[in-house]
């Protein structure tokens, strides 16, 4: 039944203009049948996935098999011009670890998102933009960098390095992953536009649900913990609470939490000033922070999580995180 339900929401490839996108590449690309199979096989495979996240994994993937090479990364790049994702392929989760913060768009990387057009080098630290790699970092050398656009917008971009055996990518490599990249841009596409009509769906499935409660007397307290659960459920949130005023003085209860951590945030009193719930109060809009850690706005209440979003929108009477 949701399978049937979720294919009403799939939006239609642009086919026409991918298959001639497709065809003029894939003529630029001189080397053997076996390799233009593969290619038109990472394509298909690309957009075979719905799933906004499995799609960007299974691109970089098909990426470093197509052009050979030892490592690979996707950068999505976010509104402030810096990479907001970033999904490397080929180094191991120890290794990661080792290396600390991941790339936010610095040097050679932030080279392609002020200059989004293919990039490639033989020798990566000899470019102007280049400023070296962190302590426990494999060496690379050969680079090979594209944009992935989806229309007219730059999503982000894919970046190679370390052709095998020593080499360095060629306009081939180069002619092969903006191929690829243009039946990304078009599978990423499908896959947010997907995405958007399940989360709509999601909410009228809520907000249904909640209007039927209402309607049949349940208990205010039962409602408002089923708008806690169901708001972050659908935001994918760690943890969800409901912040009330307390009468007579400046301070906000609160009242409901569910999620990791709930019942360390059950009851709590904090001012208005210095947490999120106050900014939604004093605001009177939805806040949201992108670095709960270092969030200027926070300055009271329990731990928060590095790089965790918070999300909370400021009803009349009451402040939902």
């Amino acid at each position: 039944m949701e399978s049937a339900r979720s294919t009403e929401y799939l939006p239609r490839l642009r086919l026409d203009e991918l298959l001639e996108e497709l065809q003029v590449r894939i003529d630029g690309v001189r080397g053997t049948q076996d390799r233009v199979h593969s290619l038109l096989e990472a394509v298909l495979s690309v957009g075979q996935e719905l799933d906004l996240s499995h799609v960007l994994r299974r691109i970089v993937e098909a990426a470093v098999v197509l052009v050979d090479a030892e490592y690979g990364a996707l950068g999505v790049i976010g509104e402030d011009q810096r990479l907001a994702e970033f999904l490397p392929v080929g180094v191991d989760k120890e290794r990661i670890e080792a290396i600390g913060r991941l790339p936010s768009g610095h040097g050679l990387l932030g080279e392609l998102i002020r200059h989004p057009q293919p990039l490639r080098l033989g020798e990566l630290s000899e470019h102007p933009a280049s400023y070296g790699f962190p302590p426990n970092h494999p060496p690379m050398r050969s680079f090979l960098g594209v944009p992935i656009r989806v229309r007219d917008e730059v999503f982000g971009n894919l970046y190679l390095t370390e052709k095998r055996g020593g080499r360095e990518f060629d306009g081939e490599d180069e002619t092969v992953l903006s191929t690829l990249a243009v039946a990304a841009g078009v599978a990423i596409e499908n896959a947010r536009l997907y995405e958007e009509a399940r989360h709509r769906q999601r909410w009228l499935e809520a907000n249904a649900e909640v209007t039927h409660s209402l309607l049949s007397g349940v208990d205010e307290t039962r409602v408002l913990e089923l708008i806690v659960e169901h708001a972050r459920r659908i935001l994918a949130a760690d943890l969800g609470v409901l912040m009330l005023p307390v009468a007579g003085t400046d301070e906000l209860q609160v009242a409901l939490a569910a999620g990791t951590d709930a019942e360390a945030h059950r009851g709590l009193v904090l001012p208005r000033r210095g947490t999120f719930g106050g900014a939604a109060f004093t605001a009177s809009e939805p806040v949201t922070s992108t670095d709960v850690q270092n969030d200027p706005r926070i300055t009271v209440g329990p731990q928060r999580w590095e790089r965790s979003p918070i999300h909370i929108s400021e009803p009349t009477r009451h402040s939902l995180i």
